[in-house]
């Protein structure tokens, strides 16, 4: 169990890190724009009326609100993870008293703040270009949205640490962190709301992960999910959180076991 000062430390750490950083973090920031784009080209569509329910304005809050939560909800340890392991770099952190997917995950965590801080100036402007956007009135919604954000993060940081485990036997894994990026490009709603997919496809899209990790909670910042689907969802969320974490612990076990057996 990681202390208090421990946390503390790793944090003020992480904001160094960022802060150091923050021409590279503002550079990332702008490479997950795509939303923004789609929001053009959809805002265009939906000029001679509403396509699948969605309006000009519903588009411009479904895909500044997506934006949002990619900035909310990034991690990055699949690149560091892998580049430690295949490097012999992990032996450092394997010699400190704090777990090294700890350290992981609070320097990734303390980046956010920084992160989502370069990006509101890019979601203002897009704001003040379409007139604003609709948002949800329900607070329960956004009570709902908190622990929504926390579990998307969380999907998106335990999926990067099971490709990255695999490093402990393959030679590259962040190129499978590729294949899987496409997929959540097509299937999260990151470049089309999941529900204007055709039906059969729409539902198969709506089960997986990559939905639960974007989709969902951009949804529900926008007021389009009923009490009932709020709730699934979050369920969902926490279905793949715990697929996922349990997958992440035993390739994490097994292949410390084969980084140890190797001499590293």
């Amino acid at each position: 169990m990681i202390g208090v000062a421990k946390l503390g430390a790793l944090w003020r750490l992480g904001i160094a890190e960022a802060t150091a950083y923050r021409a590279s973090l503002f550079v990332w920031v702008l490479a997950t724009t795509f939303p923004l784009i789609s929001l053009v080209l959809w805002r265009a569509l939906a000029e001679d009326g509403p396509i699948g329910g969605y309006d000009q304005g519903d588009f411009d809050s479904y895909f500044v609100i997506a934006f949002l939560v990619r900035q909310l909800s990034a991690s990055w340890v699949v690149w560091d993870l892998d580049r430690q392991i295949r490097t012999g770099e992990l032996n450092t952190l394997l010699l400190r008293p704090v777990s090294p997917i700890a350290h992981h995950a609070v320097l990734n965590l303390s980046a956010l703040p920084l992160r989502t801080l370069l990006a509101a100036p890019i979601g203002l402007a897009v704001l003040a270009a379409t007139g604003g956007i609709t948002l949800s009135p329900d607070p329960l919604a956004w009570a709902a949205l908190c622990l929504a954000l926390v579990l998307a993060w969380a999907l998106n940081f335990l999926t990067q640490l099971v490709i990255a485990c695999l490093a402990f036997w393959l030679t590259r894994t962040s190129a499978l962190y590729d294949l899987w990026l496409g997929a959540y490009l097509v299937l999260a709603g990151y470049a089309v709301p999941t529900e204007l997919f055709p039906a059969g496809l729409s539902a198969f899209a709506r089960a997986l992960p990559f939905h639960a990790a974007l989709g969902f909670p951009v949804e529900l910042a926008i007021g389009r999910l009923s009490g009932a689907e709020i709730l699934s969802g979050l369920g969902l969320q926490v279905l793949w959180v715990s697929v996922l974490g349990g997958g992440a612990w035993v390739l994490w076990r097994r292949g410390l076991r084969a980084y140890g057996a190797y001499g590293a």
